[in-house]
């Protein structure tokens, strides 16, 4: 409980996430998908029956102090900093194509992608070290640095969510973050506005096309 405090009252999380405490918790568009199975396995310990084949994509943080709580089979795992699925639609897409209808997009708490300004010259050393030339190292660690550098781990978690809305208009998303501390799934407060207000399924047009600049920027 210390620790889930500790989380709530830190001045970058809180207000802005909600606590999953009982299963009446998860919203009713995500009961009996298997969104809601993932949540019930991860904050209350329930085991999910493995599949024959994936129900379920999840998209996270490279961060190592947290696995899902997942048998095999259920669910493919995209892995990327700071979550973001730039570059890997692709892979998102092919998860799609193989029936999976649900995406769990994950951040948490304390992301490394909002302290890597602290770390360039550290990995641009690396790749010195790598056998790269010092000023493609420079520049590249320049070009991806401000591609995966976060400000606040939830803000960006609502402009993924966005965005991928956007690209992937009848794939059902649910942004969620948890707590490293605890491995418990939170609800962010602007999802949960987004419910009480009905926007979710307004947040995009989903009739309209997904345009050439939505998809260009991607390459």
């Amino acid at each position: 409980m210390k620790d889930d405090l500790r989380l709530t009252r830190h001045p970058r999380y809180e207000g802005n996430i909600m606590p999953i405490e009982k299963p009446s918790d998860i919203p009713e568009r995500w009961r009996n998908t298997p969104i809601e199975e993932l949540i019930l396995s991860q904050n209350f310990e329930k085991e999910i029956i493995p599949q024959e084949s994936p129900q379920l994509s999840v998209a996270t943080c490279i961060e190592f102090r947290y696995q899902p709580r997942l048998p095999s089979s259920f669910a493919y795992i995209l892995r990327r900093a700071g979550g973001h699925l730039i570059g890997s639609e692709f892979s998102l897409t092919y998860t799609l194509a193989k029936g999976v209808r649900h995406l769990a997009l994950v951040g948490h708490n304390d992301c490394g992608m909002t302290k890597v300004a602290d770390h360039k010259q550290k990995m641009i050393d690396t790749l010195i070290e790598q056998g790269w030339y010092k000023d493609r190292a420079e520049d590249y660690i320049s070009i991806y640095a401000s591609r995966y550098a976060i400000p606040d781990e939830l803000d960006t978690l609502q402009r993924e969510y966005l965005r991928l809305r956007r690209l992937f208009k009848k794939l059902e998303i649910a942004p969620l973050f948890i707590s490293l501390a605890k491995s418990k799934f939170y609800l962010p407060t602007w999802y949960f506005r987004m419910l009480i207000n009905g926007d979710v399924d307004k947040a995009v047009g989903s009739e309209s096309p997904v345009r050439d600049e939505d998809i260009l920027p991607l390459i």
